[in-house]
């Protein structure tokens, strides 16, 4: 029995460290073990692509989400508060949903496409705070990190790091970040004006 015990507790430990990992607050995710995104051109990529400003921000998002419209204009609301330039925002598309049906669940297309992040006619916002879209790519995102909600708002450091992380959308999402913003750049009276 006293040999049994250290066998399930070795067998349990080797199991949880198996699988996805989540995101979490100080992970440096990127790059990655292996590919996880493809960019506009189809190629393969393992890390987010770009020169690294001080601050990126990292949107999952998924075209059947309601909510990651919202949390769009509270990202672009928030970047306005900084000088334009100060921040990178990736959007990681995922171009796959679960389909429901009398035959099971399987992994189909999405039913509709995605929205652009920014609407035409918006203001500039595009030409401020550009976006880099990435998709993420079926499976293999998965198999290398656990996204259980959405939509998930990440904001790195330079260096790489998780620095906040906000899952679902909250009416709070634009305050919180700007002011996670603002801690990273200089006070808003020495933005250009207009600002």
């Amino acid at each position: 029995m006293s040999r049994i015990v250290p066998a399930v507790l070795f067998a349990a430990l080797l199991v949880s460290g198996c699988g996805p990992k989540a995101i979490t607050v100080g992970s440096r995710p990127f790059p990655s073990e292996k590919a996880v995104f493809t960019d506009a051109a189809g190629k393969t990529l393992s890390d987010l692509p770009g020169p690294r400003e001080p601050v990126h921000l990292v949107m999952l998002d998924f075209p059947w989400c309601p909510a990651c419209g919202d949390a769009w204009k509270s990202v672009r609301k928030a970047a306005s508060t900084v000088p334009p330039g100060s921040v990178r925002m990736y959007r990681i598309l995922f171009d796959r949903e679960i389909l429901l049906s009398s035959g099971g669940k399987r992994e189909v297309p999405p039913m509709r496409p995605a929205p652009p992040p920014w609407p035409e006619g918006t203001g500039g916002a595009e030409e401020d705070s550009p976006v880099t879209t990435l998709t993420a790519l079926p499976g293999a995102f998965q198999e290398e990190f656990r996204v259980n909600q959405s939509p998930v708002l990440l904001l790195f450091d330079g260096d790489g790091t998780v620095a906040r992380r906000w899952n679902g959308y909250s009416t709070s999402l634009a305050a919180d970040l700007a002011a996670e913003l603002r801690k990273r750049f200089p006070a808003p009276s020495a933005l250009p004006p207009g600002k």
